[in-house]
């Protein structure tokens, strides 16, 4: 039988019939009217495929057989159902287990710190677990149920997914403390574009959407390096003249050391974040938590 089909109130209605065993007292029972009783116990019939009551007397009846059966199993099952729902809500203290999440470490760097310390504090038993950044199957990886958390630059839709924007992030420029365009009063265009640049891309990219605003003022910039993630970018700006056009949440990042930034010569559209999660952790109180947190730390991270 698919449990879907059979009507819980059904059921409480059918405990009463076969507890009073008398259709007007377990209609007065619950507060339910003589006819709405006869008809539950006729859908009963049907599900039970038995008469569960048959009558005894002019007064009343007497339960059958499959009646008798039945009777005690379901009423130790509702007794349980019951218990389940009134059961209060889960002590964070008391939580255990793991919780797996993808970010670009843009953000996974600065936020798997913060987020840490406050469950520390909130729910010690959390362990959070960073899977490694794949460009563009991230998504993907959350549907199989790989992962639990994805923090995306991309907005995700279907029936089975949950996203929500975290927030903008502004682009600056980045460089070492002592470049030589540091101590630059106002990084101007010309003096931003007279130096090699440094990009971030998983697949190899030499052009991104820096390049695309350069292009609607007709100019061009020297792209003499490109990292496969922020991390390894940071410590080429450490190290060299290079120079990068990054959102500025980067600067939040422990690694971010010993750089400055300064605001984009020309008009750059911010990134988007994006917390995306699946259907079936909707009732996880440590993946709900996570979620939270992560909620409720990422838009102050570009303040680093």
């Amino acid at each position: 039988m698919n449990l879907r089909s059979v009507d819980l109130n059904l059921l409480v209605i059918v405990d009463a019939l076969l507890d009073e065993a008398h259709v007007g007292r377990a209609a007065e029972r619950l507060g339910l009217t003589q006819p709405a009783a006869s008809n539950a116990l006729a859908r009963a019939r049907a599900l039970f495929d038995d008469p569960l009551l048959v009558r005894a007397s002019s007064k009343g009846f007497r339960r059958t057989p499959r009646a008798e059966a039945i009777r005690e199993p379901l009423r130790v099952a509702l007794a349980e159902l019951a218990g389940v729902v009134s059961l209060g809500p889960i002590s964070l203290a008391g939580l255990r287990g793991a919780v797996r999440i993808v970010a670009a470490d843009i953000l996974a760097a600065p936020l798997g710190g913060v987020l840490t310390k406050e469950l520390a504090q909130r729910a010690p038993g959390i362990d959070l677990v960073f899977h490694p950044w794949h460009v563009g199957d991230e998504v993907d990886r959350l549907e199989r149920g790989e992962v639990d958390i994805v923090v995306s630059v991309t907005s995700a839709s279907g029936a089975s997914l949950r996203s929500e924007p975290l927030g903008s992030y502004a682009y600056s420029i980045v460089m070492r403390r002592k470049h030589p365009a540091a101590d630059a009063e106002v990084l101007d265009t010309d003096l931003w574009l007279a130096f090699p640049h440094l990009v971030v891309s998983g697949r190899g990219d030499r052009r991104g959407s820096v390049d695309a605003a350069l292009d609607r003022i007709g100019r061009q910039r020297r792209v003499a390096a490109v990292a496969p993630s922020f991390l390894h970018a940071l410590e080429l700006l450490r190290d060299t003249d290079l120079i990068a056009a990054f959102p500025q949440i980067v600067m939040s990042s422990a690694a971010a050391a010993g750089l400055v930034s300064k605001p984009a010569p020309i008009p750059l559209d911010p990134i988007s974040l994006h917390l995306v999660r699946h259907s079936r952790t909707d009732m996880d109180p440590a993946v709900t938590l996570v979620a939270e947190l992560v909620r409720k730390v990422a838009p102050n991270l570009q303040d680093g």
